[in-house]
């Protein structure tokens, strides 16, 4: 049988490997050399920095957008924007990392209903993020091959394969599905929808690779801002797989998770473990400063329009 363990024990859990994971870290690294890392960098390269992940984050917003309305969820932009960035306010702040998403989910569904398909807006506009990452990440290995070790080409050649087979694939797979399981192929068929609209898909597909550009663009400012002299191909090649080693619920917001896979990644070239260590820590920083202006959104009551108000 199954052990239901308590939230709140859940909750400890994950925090206690984060705090665990960080003290390792930081009793493992010359902390001298840290707090230099950090000194070295320029506020404004910081600020810079954040700007991209925010443009990111409002281009993230549109999508989320573009495709509840492919999905027959109305509204205008500006109430999905707040709504997006309170999410991501939760997402950083409670302890599961997708608690923000619940809330999106609720926002689109509390008036419209529909509690599975605004589920589905949410949950494919993080696959959206994913996938387009993941294909960069292939592309960028397959034109240079020394980029990484084998394993992680391999790794990320295959997950670029399946996601392309499935893109196009999806319509037929649909259709098989209605032969064999007519019941869960209703269900599939509103997911359908943003297929049957092609322009919308390319914009969406679109906006994807734009705003991922422009947040692993903002992890290399900040690298270099501290003195990693790496090719700006490796960010594109490893923070696909630094954002799924993040996503493991094993910890509170990836926190300790994130730090070690920027350490482990960046020695493959030889980098510092502090200054690895250093770029997760600002990296987390700033998408903390950007998760805040959602909390601001929330204190302002934005979370309380309604998608069908003028």
């Amino acid at each position: 049988m199954k052990a239901n363990v308590p939230g709140w024990l859940r909750w400890l859990i994950r925090v206690g490997v984060s705090a665990g994971l960080l003290l390792w870290l930081f009793s493992r690294y010359d902390m001298r050399g840290i707090l230099a890392t950090f000194e070295g960098l320029s506020i404004f390269v910081w600020l810079l920095a954040s700007l991209m992940y925010l443009v990111s984050q409002v281009l993230s917003s549109i999508r989320w957008w573009i495709l509840s309305i492919a999905l027959a969820f109305p509204g205008r932009w500006p109430t999905y924007l707040g709504f997006y960035f309170v999410g991501m306010y939760f997402n950083l702040f409670l302890p599961t990392g997708i608690g923000g998403d619940v809330f999106k989910a609720h926002f689109l569904s509390r008036d419209e209903g529909r509690r599975l398909l605004a589920a589905w807006s949410v949950v494919g506009d993080r696959l959206f993020g994913l996938i387009t990452m993941l294909i960069m990440g292939a592309g960028v290995v397959m034109v240079e091959p020394d980029l990484l070790p084998e394993p992680f080409i391999i790794f990320l050649s295959i997950s670029a394969l399946i996601i392309l087979c499935g893109l196009v694939g999806f319509p037929f797979f649909h259709r098989g599905l209605i032969r064999l399981w007519p019941r869960l192929s209703r269900y599939v068929s509103d997911i359908l929808k943003l297929w049957q609209r092609p322009r919308r898909m390319l914009v969406i597909l679109a906006l994807s690779f734009c705003l991922q550009a422009l947040g692993m663009g903002a992890v290399a400012l900040l690298g270099a801002g501290i003195g990693i002299q790496i090719p700006l191909a490796f960010y594109f090649a490893t923070l696909p797989m630094v954002a799924l080693i993040t996503m493991i619920p094993i910890s509170f917001s990836g926190i300790g998770v994130r730090e070690g896979a920027f350490v482990y990644f960046l020695g493959l070239k030889g980098i510092a473990p502090e200054s690895a260590f250093s770029l997760g820590l600002l990296f987390f920083s700033v998408q903390v400063a950007i998760s805040v202006v959602g909390g601001l959104a929330y204190a302002l009551g934005f979370h309380r329009r309604s998608v069908n108000s003028a």
